[in-house]
């Protein structure tokens, strides 16, 4: 049976990835869970805190050993400043879920002649099977339709 992935809240992330890469963090997280938070001064939910505090603590340390950290991103989880540890996630957060990498400044648009061998879309042909219209026109009083009895 394939592992479902819960995504997990974004402080109690910024914490477990810190205490993976930081073992005086790690030593902290286990003995005093959200007050560690205070320390790098991230302030967790309500929410977030009650979760934390209800991990036993050898669930959680085997969580934060199963913690791996993009090494493009390990130097901000080493640091103290939760706001730099966020932004690291935010970079680097769409490992669950699929992400579109939207449009990059330095990357400029393919043009046409930068792919030669795509043959070019011919413009789809008109529907031969209804007669040419030439749209509703107000300023025309309709000649065909309904006519009213003349006596």
């Amino acid at each position: 049976m394939a592992e479902r992935r819960v995504p997990v809240p974004r402080g109690i992330e910024v914490l477990v990835k810190k205490a993976s890469v930081d073992p005086a963090f790690r030593a902290l997280l286990l003995e005093r869970r959200a007050g560690a938070a205070e320390g790098i001064g991230l302030t967790l939910a309500p929410a977030e805190a009650a979760m934390l505090g209800a991990i036993p603590a050898a669930q959680l340390d085997a969580i934060i050993a199963r913690t791996q950290v993009d090494p493009m991103s390990r130097a901000a989880f080493l640091g103290k400043a939760a706001a730099v540890m966020l932004a690291a996630l935010g970079a680097s957060g769409c490992e669950e879920f699929s992400c579109t990498m939207g449009e990059r400044a330095d990357r400029p648009p393919v043009t046409k002649r930068e792919q030669p061998n795509r043959p070019e879309k011919a413009p789809p042909k008109p529907r031969s099977d209804f007669p040419p219209t030439d749209g509703i026109r107000p300023d025309r009083p309709l000649t065909q339709g309904i006519q009213p009895d003349r006596p």
